[in-house]
């Protein structure tokens, strides 16, 4: 769904939106500083902030872990142009992610080098999943990325990395209790041991959650372990896996289980020359029971990819791709469909003169469910380091690859086998400037043009006709002041077309301050300008959060924070269809308190 232009309105920060004027409209990646001194996501490869042609954030996860924002599906808000949320209950819920006014299926996401999820297999179990205890790099890239992701990439990809052990050997130990009953307890030891470097976190969880009937708990765990083989190869290993289950408001009580794991080698072959492979298995089972009956998907991948990174002179880089990916769907109303997909794809990067990046990128790849698809994207950076401005412009492409119930039909109804993919046009242009040492303003301004958009009902499934457009605009500010004992930072996404009848205006901020060195108090708002997730209007809402810690001992640190301060009465998701369903309510004030001991 699309909506025409309208007026600012909600509480959407006026001085902020003040600032924002003084700036060209613009699409930008966040310039290098202490918080993001690499971005990887934008050409698969670590670079400098400043010569990268998308719009990137980087968050940091430890920063999050601090602040209490553990759960990736609040962590993410953090990220101009990014409203993460969940339309189907509180926590443990199937997570939603509206990425520059798309779905959650315009959307990928890679970990450890992997797809994740495909057009058949959303990422909504991931979300309601992931905690940032056991990431070690969290980004957020933006716009059409097909050139270089594939399909489903025309909101953008969050790129996400186990961590890297580091460091002599230790370990810490985290618990937490606090209000619906709720408690849960992360381990973690890592380090570096000779050659080799070591990772292995775990955890349990479990909450009643404020509302009837939708209690949760979830087991998870995550291993990574490289090891320098010799002067050339390094080869490493990761695992991750989780087990939980959702009591969905009385109507089904949910249980998903999932495992990723890849073997991994990077090879520097020479100082012109890196390669690198990956082998990725990535399974996820689903089950629903409810007093209509059973349902369950089964989801299996195998996937092979390689990069190429060749430094072909001092203003030239030349990345290659290739990949191969088998994938299995099995559910219980029919749907058994087996099918690969390959491809390759390059991407150039030059520097002709200093300060100014440019960059081209394009894909070829093969679906043998409906065809193949090319995509390609154009991008450019120029830095001034004088006055600490990047201007950055990119136009590309993408798609939205069909379903498997989309293609071949199941007891819902019939599939329909010629189906074109939906392909996406997207461009930005953007800014990012540095206002002084300590603050940073990154202003974007972007547009998407859906075409060949897939209406599911009534089946069979359809192209229909014209475009679907989503457009906006991007703020992100952060700063410190007094040697960083005052910390700040906040993300805006103005939506003016959107997908799904977003919010107009969703605002995301924060501020901490360090009195003593060992003591950490902070408030966080988030604000959405009101919508109609479900068919029906929602009012737009505020909701207030308090944090801080305090360092007992060297080894021994308190933490606490509320969550809904004052209590606001909100709504996640609001039916109205024939269908119809219970009113999904957000949590009330949850009071919550723990301990950190390190050793």
């Amino acid at each position: 769904m699309t909506y025409k232009n309208r007026p600012l309105r909600g509480n959407c920060c006026g001085a902020l939106a003040l600032a924002a004027l003084w700036f060209p409209v613009t699409a930008i990646a966040e310039v290098e500083n202490e918080l993001s001194p690499l971005v990887v996501s934008a050409l698969r490869i670590p670079q400098d902030a400043a010569s990268v042609t998308s719009a990137v954030t980087v968050l940091d996860p430890q920063e999050l872990e601090a602040r209490g924002l553990v759960q990736w599906r609040d962590a993410l808000n953090e990220a101009p142009g990014v409203i993460s949320t969940s339309t189907g209950g509180q926590t443990g819920a199937v997570g939603s992610l509206f990425i520059r006014g798309t779905t959650l299926s315009y959307s990928q996401m890679v970990v450890d080098g992997m797809r994740l999820g495909d057009a058949s297999s959303a990422l909504g179990n991931v979300l309601s999943a992931g905690r940032v205890y056991d990431i070690g790099r969290l980004e957020v890239l933006r716009g059409p990325q097909g050139a270089l992701y594939g399909g489903e990439s025309i909101g953008g990809v969050l790129w996400m990395e186990t961590t890297r052990g580091s460091g002599k050997p230790h370990g810490s130990i985290t618990g937490e209790a606090g209000s619906f009953d709720s408690y849960g307890l992360n381990a973690m030891h890592q380090g570096e041991v000779g050659n080799l470097s070591y990772f292995l976190s775990a955890g349990y969880e479990e909450t009643a959650n404020d509302a009837p009937s939708q209690s949760f708990h979830q087991g998870r765990a995550a291993l990574r372990v490289e090891g320098k083989v010799n002067s050339v190869w390094t080869l490493g290993t990761t695992f991750r896996g989780f087990d939980s289950y959702f009591e969905n408001g009385g109507a089904s009580d949910e249980r998903v289980e999932a495992q990723l794991a890849t073997l991994q080698a990077t090879g520097v072959i020479s100082d012109r020359w890196t390669t690198r492979f990956i082998l990725g298995f990535q399974q996820e089972n689903y089950d629903s029971d409810s007093v209509w009956g059973n349902y369950g998907t089964d989801t299996r991948a195998t996937s092979l990819t390689t990069d190429q990174t060749v430094v072909l002179n001092t203003q030239l880089r030349l990345l290659a791709n290739a990949f191969f990916h088998h994938g299995s769907y099995q559910n219980t109303i029919g749907t058994d469909q087996t099918r690969n997909r390959y491809g390759l794809g390059a991407a150039l990067e030059w520097t002709p003169v200093t300060g100014l990046t440019t960059s081209a990128a394009l894909r070829w790849e093969d679906y043998d469910a409906y065809g193949s698809e090319l995509t390609w994207r154009l991008g450019s950076a120029y830095h001034f380091a004088k006055t600490g401005t990047t201007l950055r412009g990119g136009v590309g492409t993408s798609f939205h690859s069909p379903t498997y119930l989309d293609l071949f039909g199941s007891s819902f109804g019939a599939g329909n086998p010629n189906l074109a993919a939906e392909s996406a046009l997207g461009w930005d242009i953007g800014l990012a400037q540095q206002l002084s040492a300590h603050h940073q303003l990154e202003v974007t301004w972007f547009k998407n043009e859906i075409d060949h958009q897939i209406q599911h009902s009534p089946t069979p499934p359809v192209n229909i006709p014209g475009l679907s457009v989503t457009e906006g605009m991007e703020v992100g500010l952060r700063g410190d002041w007094l040697e960083r004992s005052v910390e700040y930072r906040v993300a805006w996404t103005l939506l003016n077309q959107s997908m799904a009848d977003q919010p107009h205006n969703a605002v995301n901020a924060s501020i901490d301050w360090k009195p003593t060195p060992p003591s950490m108090i902070g408030i966080g708002v988030a604000h959405l300008s009101d919508h109609s997730w479900g068919f029906s209007p929602i009012d737009a809402y505020t909701l207030v959060r308090v944090y801080g810690s305090y360092q007992l001992t060297p080894t021994l640190k308190l933490l606490a924070r509320v969550e809904n301060v004052f209590n606001q009465d909100y709504e996640l998701y609001l039916p109205n269809s024939p269908w119809g369903g219970p009113t999904v309510k957000g949590a009330g004030t949850g009071v919550y308190t723990g301990l950190t001991f390190d050793w």
